[in-house]
């Protein structure tokens, strides 16, 4: 490969990057916004023989953006005054089904619909377990999470926490 494509390779890798960094600006200030951070490698490597040991010695010819990490760190939190809007707080994810299909998201704006399921501002149904005589078993399917309109219950703080891990 001429030095000609090598620093086209290197261009090109550039401008997806600056793509990335468009793309967290326009995002700023969205729910649960998180930056991309681009990661870059080699194309290839052209080899140029052994060194005095017998270890190839290569050359790295090209480079590419090979993929965009996104940190799933805790962010910060903040109060809406909208009694739907929740916040997880450390790692996990939202379980949204949009149509038939589980997707995840950190974002926690939600509102009801006509049907009182939790949705977010897409219209995906909010998934949670149902709880049974104020027990959730995870053993049980993912329902949408429905709220009925004037239905109130007092906070409680929680006591105990299983977590299955792969």
């Amino acid at each position: 490969m001429g030095s000609f494509s090598t620093s086209l390779s290197g261009l090109n890798a550039e401008e997806q990057a600056l793509s990335v960094i468009s793309n967290d600006l326009a995002n700023l200030n969205t729910t649960a916004f998180k930056t991309g951070t681009p990661v870059f490698s080699d194309l290839f490597y052209q080899m140029l023989g052994t060194d005095g040991a017998g270890d190839p010695v290569q050359l790295g010819v090209g480079a590419t953006m090979s993929t965009v990490s996104s940190p799933m760190t805790q962010g910060s939190v903040s109060t809406t005054g909208v009694p739907t809007d929740v916040a997880i707080q450390g790692n996990g994810l939202f379980i949204l089904n949009q149509n038939g299909t589980q997707v995840y998201s950190r974002a926690g704006n939600f509102t009801t619909n006509t049907e009182g399921n939790l949705v977010d501002a897409n219209g995906n149904n909010v998934m949670g377990y149902a709880a049974v005589n104020g027990s959730i078993s995870t053993s049980t399917t993912l329902s949408p999470i429905v709220i009925s309109e004037g239905q109130t219950f007092p906070p409680n703080a929680t006591s105990t926490v299983e977590l299955d891990m792969n």
